[in-house]
C-alpha cells in the first residue's frame, strides 16, 4: 500500500502544503486511497472533433466552430445559432462592477444583479484562427469548458513568450498533459525550475495535487516530463512565491515546515 513518505521530497512536501488545512493524517490518507483510482483527466470539450475556427457573428463577436456548428449556441434554424449567457454583477455606490466570483463583504456593495440573455447569431464570414482573435472579441456563451478552447493571451514576459513558442515548436500548442485543451500555461518544478510542458488552465490547477507514485497520467506526466529533453529552465523572477503570512499559517496548521531541508518555496 502507498504511503506519503514514498513520494519523492518535493511533491510531499507540496502535497502537506496544499492540504495543511487539513492536517498531516488526512494527506496520508488521500495518498492511501489514491491507490484505488487514479487522477482523471479533464472532460472532452463540447462538439464534434476537429480543427475549431472563430467565425465572425451578426453580433459583432467572433464565435467557435468544428463541422459547420457553431459550439457557443444550438441550432435555432437553418443559419442561426441560439445564444444563451447568465450575467452577474454587483452594485456599487460608484456604479455597476462585473461579478468574478469569490465573496463581495465591503459595506459599498448595495445589491446583486443578475440576468439572462438570449440571442440569435448568423455567421457573416469564413472562419479565422481563433489566435488572432483578441479577447473582447471572443464570444462567451456557452459552456465553461468552451472558453479554454481560445489559445491564450499572449504572456507579459518576453522570457515567457520564448518558452512557450520553444514548446510549441517541439511538441505543439494543445495541453501535454490531456492534450484536449489549448496549452495555456508553462508549467515547471518549482525545485530545479526545469520546465515540464504546456499545461491547459484545467490541468494547470490540479497537477500538484496528485498523491500517486505513478500508474496515472498525471504521476506519469511528474515522472516523466514530456519536455525534460528541451532543457529548458523557468526564470527564476517570474516564479511564485507565497505570502510570508501564508507561509507562517501553514507551518502554524502542520506543526512544521514541509520545506525544511529542501528548496523552500520562497
Amino acid at each position: 500500500m502507498a504511503s506519503l513518505d514514498e513520494l519523492p521530497p518535493f511533491r510531499r512536501a507540496q502535497l502537506l502544503w496544499r492540504w495543511a488545512h487539513q492536517g498531516v493524517a488526512f494527506v496520508e490518507e488521500l495518498v492511501r486511497e489514491a491507490e484505488k483510482l487514479p487522477c482523471r483527466l479533464p472532460s472532452p470539450p463540447p462538439g464534434p472533433p476537429g480543427e475549431a475556427l472563430a467565425v465572425p457573428g451578426d453580433d459583432g463577436r467572433f464565435h467557435l466552430q468544428r463541422a459547420n456548428r457553431m459550439l457557443c449556441g444550438e441550432a435555432e434554424e437553418p443559419g442561426a445559432w441560439r445564444h444563451r449567457h447568465h450575467c452577474d454583477w454587483i452594485e456599487r455606490e460608484q456604479g455597476p462592477q462585473e461579478w468574478r466570483g469569490g465573496r463581495v463583504d465591503d459595506p459599498g456593495t448595495v445589491l446583486w444583479g443578475s440576468l439572462v440573455v438570449e440571442w440569435a447569431v448568423q455567421a457573416t464570414g469564413p472562419g479565422v484562427d481563433p489566435g488572432t482573435v483578441d479577447r473582447p472579441d471572443r464570444c462567451q456563451g456557452g459552456s465553461y469548458e468552451l472558453r479554454h478552447l481560445w489559445p491564450p493571451r499572449p504572456a507579459r514576459t518576453a522570457s515567457i513568450r520564448r518558452l512557450r513558442a520553444a514548446l510549441v515548436d517541439a511538441l505543439g500548442a494543445d495541453c501535454h498533459l490531456c492534450g484536449l485543451y489549448p496549452g495555456a500555461m508553462v508549467d515547471h518544478d518549482h525545485q530545479t525550475g526545469q520546465v515540464r510542458g504546456l499545461l491547459c488552465a484545467f490541468c494547470n490547477r490540479v497537477l500538484e495535487e496528485c498523491p500517486h507514485l505513478t500508474g496515472c497520467p498525471r504521476a506519469d506526466y511528474l515522472l516523466v516530463p514530456p519536455a525534460a529533453g528541451l532543457d529548458l529552465i523557468y526564470p527564476a523572477s517570474q516564479q511564485w512565491r507565497p505570502k510570508q503570512a501564508t507561509r507562517r499559517r501553514v507551518i502554524e496548521q502542520l506543526g512544521f515546515d514541509p520545506f525544511d531541508g529542501l528548496h523552500p518555496p520562497s
